[in-house]
């Protein structure tokens, strides 16, 4: 994270302009809440995360899947939402 946060230091988007290398490192990146990486001393990744959580393609992406909750909250009950996620997909389910 600090190697990103230096690298947004004088620029908006990894290569300068917005860009795949955004789109592969977004969902790595954003994940340290899971990862447990504080960011709080890295103020041009954070800057970048809000640059990109802005695009309306991301906001709409990021519903899509459903985030497990176990992962960012360690109290979520993680058999409730697989539960719920199964009742979700269950009209995609084929049966033989």
């Amino acid at each position: 994270m600090e190697v990103l946060n230096t690298q947004l230091q004088s620029r908006d988007f990894i290569a300068g302009e917005y860009s795949i290398a955004d789109m592969m490192i977004y969902p790595w990146a954003r994940a340290y809440p899971w990862a447990r990486v504080e960011v709080d001393d890295l103020p041009h990744l954070k800057a970048w995360f809000d640059r990109i959580d802005a695009r309306p393609a991301v906001q709409k992406a990021l519903t899509i899947p459903k985030a497990q909750p176990q992962f960012w909250d360690e109290n979520a009950d993680a058999d409730a939402f697989l539960k719920e996620n199964a009742a979700r997909f269950a009209g995609d389910v084929k049966n033989a």
